[in-house]
């Protein structure tokens, strides 16, 4: 065996715990401010736990939860993505208001409903 195989065997497991840290370090950086989180699920679970409501669901459902995130529960992982969106900017004197019920969000003037609000979102 030459000294490139012996070097390259020994290194597999370095670098395999290398890439396992970096998926890691990428899930945590997507809940940070994004539309969608993962989750990694232990090996053998036979259900994922909700973050938000801590509700169980089998492995392979789909769900929504009371904060408008859409979870897919998998072998190895959960993933949830916001389908509400978040309002990032708007016009002075506009507010914000969030329906959880029906995933939806409204930009409007409380003073005069006639004023047109501008507005950013991410997501959804």
């Amino acid at each position: 065996m030459t000294a490139f195989h012996q070097t390259s065997i020994c290194t597999k497991p370095a670098k395999m715990k290398l890439l396992a840290l970096v998926l890691v370090f990428c899930a945590f950086v997507s809940l940070s401010d994004s539309a969608c989180s993962l989750t990694l699920i232990k090996a053998g679970e036979k259900h994922c736990v909700d973050r938000t409501d801590h509700s169980k669901h089998l492995m392979g459902s789909t769900w929504t939860n009371s904060r408008c995130d859409r979870c897919t529960c998998s072998p190895g992982s959960m993933e949830c993505c916001n389908t509400l969106g978040r309002v990032t900017s708007m016009s002075n004197g506009c507010i914000v208001k969030y329906d959880y019920r029906a995933c939806t969000f409204k930009v409007f003037n409380p003073e005069d409903s006639s004023v047109k609000c501008d507005y950013a979102a991410v997501g959804k």
